[in-house]
């Protein structure tokens, strides 16, 4: 069933690939980055629609915050799937639009996404490329969060954690991000995407692993490059609660 699942979806978005090729290349950009997000907002829309028919995926949403959410904000999110990407789009705000610090091999070979990934302003970075030219996208992705109004989301981890164990969070993406809008934190905990990382435990296993999306706390925005620093630990030391609590019950 997983197969068929994966065939329906890849075959959408092909075709709403086509169809947003074509709107990149003779429209004016503006018109084509709003049909971007049109498309963008449908594919996580069928993605958390046909998972749940087929599968009965409806991730547990755990909201810890005591205040509503600022317009400005950037999430700082442990990283376990490619799951977590689609989870936050789709249960952060409706208006908060999400875009991502990811790993450049994913801005080709996905139908509709890696399209997506490119041309609406999220960031694809080398993992083991050169770290000025990743800092340079990190920065050019920011100052369009703040120019267009959309949230910046990273995973300090920089890479999937295989074992669902917490990694050490590296600082400079999101260093950079604050230095270009200094916003509050939201700290966010995905659990459960580690069980599924890899293709043969997604085909075997989907559907019968629980996955929680928590949002945990919202820090104030840092002023100084301690101020983030000490941020970004405290995110550290409320994720891996949250995770270790979870993994209790």
């Amino acid at each position: 069933m997983t197969i068929v699942i994966l065939l329906i979806l890849l075959t959408a978005f092909s075709i709403w690939e086509f169809m947003l090729l074509l709107a990149v290349a003779l429209l004016p950009w503006r018109s084509a980055m709003r049909i971007a997000q049109y498309y963008e907002d449908k594919a996580i829309q069928t993605i958390f629609s046909t998972l749940s028919l087929y599968s009965g995926f409806k991730p547990r949403v755990v909201n810890k915050l005591n205040k509503t959410l600022p317009k400005r904000f950037i999430v700082v999110s442990n990283h376990q799937s490619l799951l977590d990407i689609v989870v936050i789009m789709r249960t952060l705000p409706d208006w908060a639009k999400a875009r991502f610090v990811a790993k450049k091999e994913l801005g080709y070979g996905i139908p509709l996404i890696s399209l997506l990934l490119r041309v609406s302003g999220h960031s694809l970075v080398r993992r083991k490329g050169d770290a000025l030219e990743a800092m340079r996208t990190v920065t050019r992705m920011a100052k369009r969060c703040r120019r267009e109004g959309t949230i910046p989301v990273i995973f300090p981890e920089g890479t999937r954690s295989r074992t669902g164990a917490l990694g050490r969070f590296y600082s400079a993406g999101y260093r950079k991000i604050l230095e270009v809008e200094p916003v509050p934190i939201l700290v966010a905990a995905m659990e459960g995407g580690w069980k599924i990382a890899n293709l043969r435990d997604f085909l075997f296993n989907f559907g019968n692993t629980a996955f929680t999306a928590s949002y945990l706390a919202l820090l104030p925005e840092p002023h100084s490059k301690k101020e983030a620093l000490d941020a970004l630990e405290k995110s550290r030391v409320i994720i891996e609660a949250s995770l270790e609590e979870q993994r209790r019950a």
